[in-house]
C-alpha cells in the first residue's frame, strides 16, 4: 500500500492521505476497537504532526504508515460497488440517515460513499451533527470523526468517506439512542453547568465499562434527567460550556484513580469536545441536543467510574523532577505536577514533548487524548495549565506501565 515514510520525501498531507484512502474502505465484519478507531486515530495522529520535534518525525510518520497496514490487514473490506449519484449532499445526508434508521448496510454505504465525496468536512458536520449527535452506536464515536475531518483536514487532505465505516456501525445498532431531552422543555438552571457535574452521585459500572451501558445507565436511572433538564435548554454559551464539561473531564483525569484514565477519562473530554465541536455547524437545534448529549456523556463516565470527589481546587504538590521527560517517566502525578508548575514561557516545549510522545506511541487514545487536550486549552487559556496536566498525566501512566511503548 505504502512504502516506509524514513527518507520518503513526501509532504505529511500527501502521506496521510494514501493511508486515508486505505483506512476509507469498510470491512464486512462487525468493527472490533481497533477498527473503529482507525480513522479517528489517522486524524489524530495527522492533527499531532505539526507539534511533534523534528527528530521524532520520522517515527511519528512511520506509526502512520503502520496504522494502514494494519487496517488492510484486519479483515474482508466490502465489496465495491456501483457509485449513488444524489442531486445534493443533503439529499445523500438524508438518505445516509434513513438507511442507518433501517439498519440496511448497503444503502448506508452508497449514502456514505456518496456524502463523502460531495461535501467537505465542514459541510459534513454540519449536514450530521444533529442526526448522530444522540447515537451510542459505534461506541458515541461518529462525532469524534466529524469533529477531527473538520479539525485537521478542513481542506479535504483526508477523504471523508472514512465516513462509510463507522456510517455502517451506527446501522448496526440504531436504537442505542439518547432520549432523555427529547421532550423536556427548558426551564431556569439551578446553576452553572459544572456545578451539576460536580455534584454526580456514584452508581458504579453496570457490569460493562463500555459506553453505550454505561450511557444507559445514565438515562435510564434519570440522573441524566434530574441532574441536566434545567440546563440543556437555556445554556446560551455554547463555547462557555463546552469548557465547562472539558474542566470536568481534565480535572477527573488528574483527580481519579489510574484505573479508568486510559480510555474512560479520555472519552470523558473527547466524545463531549466533539459533539459541542460540531454543534456549531449544525441547524438551529443542534445546539441544544449537542449540550444534553455531552453533559450527558460527562454524568455517565462520572457515575459510573468516578470513586473520588473532584475539587475545582486541585492544585497538585510541585514535584522534584527537574527536567520534564524525568517527571513523565516517574509517572501521572510527577508529570501532572511538572506542567502545573512550570511557567507559561516552557508550554511550547511541553506540547512538543507530549505530542511527541503519542505520535510514536501505539495507543489511539492517548493520541486523541493529547489531541483533545491541546483544542481544549486553546479554547478556554485561563485553564491552559489544566489541560496540559491532564494531557501529561496520561503520558506519565503509559510510561510508568509495563506495556507502554
Amino acid at each position: 500500500m505504502t512504502t516506509s515514510p524514513i527518507g520518503d520525501s513526501r509532504p505529511d498531507a500527501e502521506l496521510v492521505a494514501t493511508v486515508g484512502r486505505a483506512i476509507a474502505r469498510p470491512k464486512i465484519a462487525p468493527a472490533d476497537s481497533f477498527v473503529l478507531h482507525a480513522p479517528l486515530e489517522l486524524l489524530g495522529r495527522f492533527g499531532l504532526l505539526r507539534h511533534v520535534r523534528p527528530d521524532d518525525r520520522p517515527a511519528a510518520r512511520e506509526r502512520i504508515v503502520q496504522l494502514g497496514e494494519q487496517y488492510s490487514a484486519a479483515g474482508e473490506p466490502v465489496p465495491d460497488q456501483p457509485p449513488e449519484r444524489f442531486d445534493s449532499p443533503a439529499a445523500a445526508a438524508a438518505a445516509l440517515s434513513r438507511a442507518i434508521a433501517d439498519g440496511d448496510l448497503e444503502s448506508v454505504d452508497r449514502a456514505a460513499a456518496a456524502l463523502g465525496t460531495m461535501a467537505d468536512p465542514v459541510e459534513l458536520a454540519r449536514l450530521l451533527a444533529v442526526p448522530v449527535a444522540a447515537s451510542l452506536a459505534a461506541a458515541g464515536h461518529a462525532s469524534i470523526l466529524l469533529y477531527l475531518l473538520a479539525r485537521v483536514a478542513p481542506g479535504g487532505e483526508v477523504s471523508a468517506t472514512m465516513l462509510r465505516g463507522i456510517a455502517r456501525e451506527l446501522a448496526r445498532h440504531a436504537d442505542w439512542q439518547l432520549h432523555w431531552f427529547d421532550d423536556v422543555e427548558g426551564t431556569a438552571a439551578a446553576g452553572p453547568l459544572s456545578s451539576a457535574l460536580l455534584d454526580v452521585p456514584s452508581l458504579g459500572l453496570p457490569g460493562s465499562d463500555f459506553i453505550y451501558p454505561i450511557m444507559h445507565q445514565a438515562e435510564e436511572s434519570g440522573l441524566a434527567l434530574r441532574l441536566l433538564s434545567g440546563i440543556d435548554a437555556t445554556e446560551p454559551d455554547l463555547w462557555g460550556a463546552c469548557a465547562e464539561l472539558a474542566r470536568v473531564a481534565a480535572w477527573s483525569m488528574l483527580q481519579e484513580p489510574a484505573d479508568h484514565a486510559p480510555y474512560g477519562w479520555t472519552h470523558c473530554l473527547t466524545m463531549p469536545q466533539a459533539v459541542m465541536g460540531i454543534a456549531t455547524a449544525g441547524d438551529a437545534g443542534a445546539g441544544r441536543i449537542a449540550l444534553a448529549v455531552a453533559a450527558t456523556y460527562v454524568v455517565g463516565f462520572r457515575a459510573a467510574l468516578g470513586q473520588t470527589t473532584i475539587s475545582p481546587l486541585f492544585e497538585p504538590e510541585p514535584t522534584a523532577e527537574q527536567r520534564f521527560p524525568d517527571a513523565i517517566e516517574a509517572g501521572r502525578d510527577a508529570a501532572a505536577s511538572w506542567v502545573w508548575h512550570a511557567p507559561s514561557s516552557a508550554r511550547e516545549e511541553i506540547r512538543r514533548e507530549l505530542a511527541s510522545r503519542a505520535a510514536i506511541h501505539l495507543d489511539a487514545h492517548l493520541v486523541k487524548y493529547t489531541l483533545a487536550c491541546f483544542d481544549a486549552a486553546a479554547g478556554d487559556r485561563d485553564h491552559e495549565k489544566l489541560y496540559l496536566a491532564a494531557a501529561a498525566s496520561l503520558s506519565g501512566f503509559w510510561a510508568a506501565t509495563a506495556d507502554g511503548r
